[in-house]
């Protein structure tokens, strides 16, 4: 029963740092623009900083530590792991993440972002639904800055729903929607996306994945692209060899201007990380007028199954 304990514990401080960050005081420029109409807001994507190693990987991937709390609540049935994950983004972005897929046939987990003036906590919970397929839901709640609907201050709260199935171990695909439903606050936009992942002889990985939005009337940015109107596309490689990986990936956002490649976000990862222990990733993306990067520490300390 000693794991359990030590579960608990790593629950608890996860609780603890969470709400002590998203109940703090902090501070906002009155003077800041808040209106952009190109790339300038690429940077207040949440998952740039919620998961390094799908970052790397064109942020549409569905193996990777976090991919659950971004695209697809089901998504964490894919692999068995009890993790826990820090992620600084550069400049003001920063997630801590605890989720756990071990230690029974239920997943579970919980994560807090802050980003840009956002801080969002994600709780999920994902399930095994028919033999091979899986189904999972997030509790989103959003509090402070939300840039796409050009709100300096929103307190929301919303659900997330997918479905994931492990065909083989060579495919992977899964169907989701991102707040289907707001049930607090100010309405935030609705979103369908769908996923694939080949696992070639678990050292060549291949991703893609497209997001549409169904609610763009909600978000505010002007002189969006007419080519694949509302669209997102993620497609991305990792290869994998002993404790090293490498990533890397495109995407492209549909309130970008245009449909290029200069538009298109070009993402690498270099890790050096052993399953069942940790690791570390490091993660560089740029388009012609943006660029960042993110350093994500993973932990998996030894539960039993």
């Amino acid at each position: 029963m000693e794991y359990f304990s030590k579960r608990k514990f790593l629950f608890t401080v996860a609780f603890l740092l969470i709400f002590g960050n998203v109940y703090a005081q902090y501070t906002e420029d009155p003077l800041e623009q808040v209106t952009d109409t190109s790339f300038g807001y690429r940077s207040k994507e949440l998952s740039h900083s919620m998961d390094s190693q799908n970052c790397g990987k064109g942020c549409g991937a569905i193996l990777s530590h976090n991919s659950q709390f971004i695209m697809n609540p089901a998504l964490a049935m894919t692999q068995k792991q009890f993790t826990m994950s820090m992620v600084y983004n550069y400049l003001d972005s920063f997630s801590f993440s605890v989720s756990d897929s071990k230690t029974s046939v239920v997943a579970g987990g919980i994560i807090y972002n802050r980003n840009s003036g956002l801080n969002q906590i994600k709780t999920n919970l994902s399930f095994p639904f028919y033999k091979f397929i899986f189904g999972g839901i997030n509790v989103n709640d959003y509090i402070g800055r939300f840039v796409p609907a050009q709100k300096k201050n929103i307190n929301s709260h919303s659900f997330d729903l997918g479905i994931s199935a492990t065909i083989t171990k060579f495919l992977y695909v899964g169907f989701a929607a991102t707040d289907v439903w707001t049930f607090y606050g100010k309405a935030i936009p609705r979103k369908i996306n769908w996923q694939f992942e080949l696992n070639f002889n678990d050292m060549f990985f291949v991703n893609n994945g497209w997001q549409y939005h169904l609610e763009p009337d909600l978000e505010k940015f002007p002189d969006k692209r007419s080519d694949l109107k509302n669209f997102d596309f993620y497609t991305g490689f990792e290869f994998r060899i002993s404790w090293f990986r490498a990533g890397i990936g495109l995407n492209n956002v549909s309130f970008n201007k245009d449909f290029t490649w200069d538009s298109t976000m070009k993402t690498m990862s270099v890790a050096f990380y052993k399953p069942s222990g940790g690791g570390i990733y490091g993660n560089f993306m740029y388009d012609k007028e943006y660029m960042t990067f993110s350093i994500n520490i993973v932990w998996e300390p030894p539960v039993q199954q």
